[in-house]
């Protein structure tokens, strides 16, 4: 497993990104990163699980294991599921190294009142190039924020 960090600084409050991370209707906003037509299904609550998906191909299903509103987010990627986010057999090595991939956020004060939002994300080396994204999703997710 590799541990990857990713971080930016946006110019408004914690409990604003936070809220702006976690809200449904700006979440294809920035996670277009890895695609466009990018939605989650579930609550971003302890202990549920929220599934990340594309419409047309299907994602990821993880747990929240922890949630701290406007501090950190922890969660466990624990299945793939189908467009209809219906969990599905992983079918090859690739689907099988994604689940049990780790995917944090922190939440930290910046001197000025700004937010540092750092991602890290545990995950098998075959998975590196992928999560480069989160530099082009953090830069989208600052965008709207500060709009």
């Amino acid at each position: 497993m590799k541990t990857l960090t990713y971080s930016i600084k946006i110019n408004q409050p914690r409990a604003f990104v936070f809220s702006k991370i976690t809200d449904k209707s700006v979440y294809p906003g920035w996670a277009k990163a890895w695609g466009e037509g990018m939605t989650y299904l579930g609550e971003w609550k302890q202990g549920t699980h929220i599934s990340f998906i594309d419409q047309s191909q299907g994602g990821t299903k993880a747990r929240i294991e922890e949630i701290i509103s406007g501090e950190s987010i922890r969660m466990k990627h624990v299945a793939m599921v189908g467009p209809e986010n219906v969990e599905i057999e992983p079918t090859d090595d690739m689907m099988r190294d994604w689940i049990g991939s780790e995917e944090n956020y922190y939440f930290k004060e910046a001197s000025d009142g700004g937010t540092t939002l750092e991602v890290v994300v545990v995950t098998d080396e075959a998975f590196e190039e992928m999560m480069q994204a989160w530099t082009t999703a953090l830069q989208l997710l600052k965008e709207i924020c500060e709009a």
